[in-house]
This record gives structure tokens, sequence and C-alpha cells, in this order.
């Protein structure tokens, strides 16, 4: 038999894999496109959020398969420490009225 939940975990993290790798495509593309470097491009808001997005789904995927309580410990933090990041960025953003 399929085992549901682990399916559903490890699709989530290599979802998130998926979501990056095409974020950090697109940059590639609009850096190419531009000229701009790399870490300018990277430090827009829509590349930004997307990839603490896609750092937190990565998280909270790898969280979901853990065996030992100190990984998935370890891992809730770092995805707490990603959607904090998100949060900040919104914040920042309409701090300055973007």
């Amino acid at each position: 038999m399929i085992d549901w939940g682990n399916l559903a975990s490890n699709a989530l993290w290599l979802f998130a894999l998926a979501l990056a790798l095409a974020v950090l495509s697109f940059a590639y593309w609009e850096r190419s496109v531009t000229g701009e470097r790399m870490g300018v491009i990277l430090a827009k808001p829509r590349w930004e959020f997307s990839l603490n997005l896609a750092g937190a789904l990565f998280c909270l995927g790898l969280a979901a398969t853990s065996d030992r309580l100190w990984e998935w410990v370890l891992w809730l933090i770092l995805t707490g420490l990603y959607v904090a990041q998100i949060g900040l960025g919104i914040w920042r953003r309409r701090k300055t009225g973007r």
C-alpha cells in the first residue's frame, strides 16, 4: 500500500526545490535582459518572497519526513525563520508604500 503521508511530505520538499529552481531561472533570465547583477535581481520583492516561500516549504517538507525529534525541531525552527523573512519583507513593503 502507498503511504500517502510520506508521499505528500516528500512531494512538498520536491515542489519547493522545483519552485526555487524556477525562481532562479526566471531571475537569471531577467539578469540577462536587464544586465543587473544577480544579487540585485534576487533582492527584488517578488524574487525574495518566492525564494523564502520555497525555503519554508522545503524545511516544512523535510520536517515532515524526519524521524528524530531534534531533526524535526531544527527543520521547524528553519521554517519559522523563512516565514519570519517573508513577514519582514511584507512589513518593509507596507512601510515604504510599495
